[in-house]
């Protein structure tokens, strides 16, 4: 049951995270004028998830949860950019 707690918590603290960087995100949109409001939802569910996410991965405390769920996107990109340079090769 402790476990439990700990993984929501992480969660919670990882889209706070999230949070935070979509409003940051959104208020340099809304600076530029540039914003598609169905765009903006989708942007926001991933966001909030990918947050979760990261904040459970790096649960090694509240802090670190939340900046993991503020730079959870960051991460995501970063796995991606490494992934895709290395060649996978199954067999012979």
């Amino acid at each position: 049951m402790p476990e439990t707690i700990a993984i929501l918590v992480a969660s919670g603290f990882g889209m706070l995270g999230g949070i935070v960087r979509l409003l940051v995100v959104s208020l340099k949109a809304f600076q530029f004028r540039r914003i598609s409001w169905n765009g903006f939802w989708i942007y926001a569910v991933i966001v909030i998830a990918v947050g979760a996410f990261s904040g459970v991965v790096l649960n090694f405390g509240s802090v670190l949860s939340f900046l993991a769920g503020y730079a959870g996107l960051d991460l995501i990109e970063g796995y991606y950019k490494t992934f895709m340079k290395t060649k996978v090769k199954v067999g012979k």
